[in-house]
């Protein structure tokens, strides 16, 4: 039965289309069956790979729309066992749509429950907001997994996103647990990088990944290729990085198994 990763935090801009993308990439590559699902509006996970609309037919916005089977909505991004699913929302209309059928929260589990038998792993791609298409996500999803930036205003907000999880989860998905709090954008030379991340240690335990992810140009040049930044240059410090993190990932899921 494969594991459904939710990628989620509240604060924007803390590398968070960024893991989904490089994680389903990297985990492909390491030769586990991979689908990587857009929840967030913005189609960020589309625009990683250059797809616009003449590319993207459907996506999840249809699928909560019209009802249409998700398989119809999957794109090959030519990596053999990596598919995408975009969001598919080009107007503030269909946002406002995609948030009112996202009220009913047990959507999103309901039309993934056959795919868990076919895909090792599925990612979502989460807004950086806890809304209703957010709330869908952490229904479906086995776990979550929250990437955290180094800076004082990632760790401020962070308690307030735990506790908020905690209770979406007691609602709405009891068996919802935390796969790992994710350090980006992590430079080693920073003394408040370090610091930061020994606090987070220390509050958060194993619950923080050993693996971070280092502040690195090539993940941030990478989506202008339209590719992965394992497929773009995988010597790079975060196609490294990102390849770690899957392996982590890997890992922690045979032993529990």
């Amino acid at each position: 039965m494969g594991e459904i990763i939710a990628v989620a935090s509240q604060k924007g801009g803390v590398g968070k289309t960024t893991t989904a993308v490089n994680l389903s990439a990297s985990l492909a590559i390491l030769n586990r069956k991979t689908l990587l699902i857009d929840m967030d509006p913005q189609g960020s996970v589309a625009a990683s790979f250059q797809l616009n609309e003449t590319r993207i037919k459907k996506g999840v916005f249809q699928v909560f729309s019209d009802n249409i089977p998700l398989v119809d909505t999957f794109i090959d991004v030519g990596l053999g066992d990596l598919y995408i699913v975009p969001s598919n929302v080009y107007s503030e209309e269909e946002e406002i749509d995609f948030f009112r059928y996202a009220m009913n929260f047990n959507l999103l589990k309901q039309v993934l429950a056959p795919y868990r038998e076919v895909y090792e792993f599925i990612v979502l791609d989460c807004p950086p907001s806890l809304g209703s298409i957010t709330i869908n996500a952490l229904t479906a999803a086995n776990s979550l997994l929250v990437p955290v930036q180094c800076e004082y205003y990632s760790l401020k907000a962070l308690g307030k996103f735990i506790r908020t999880i905690k209770e979406i989860s007691r609602k709405h998905n009891p068996n919802l647990y935390f796969k790992g709090f994710l350090i980006t954008m992590y430079d080693k030379r920073i003394k408040k990088n370090q610091e930061i991340l020994q606090k987070l240690r220390y509050s958060l335990k194993k619950s923080v990944l050993e693996t971070t992810i280092p502040r690195n140009s090539k993940l941030a040049e990478a989506p202008s290729r339209g590719k992965p930044v394992a497929l773009f240059d995988i010597t790079s410090p975060g196609a490294v990085g990102y390849l770690q993190l899957a392996e982590e990932i890997i890992m922690q899921n045979s032993n529990l198994s």
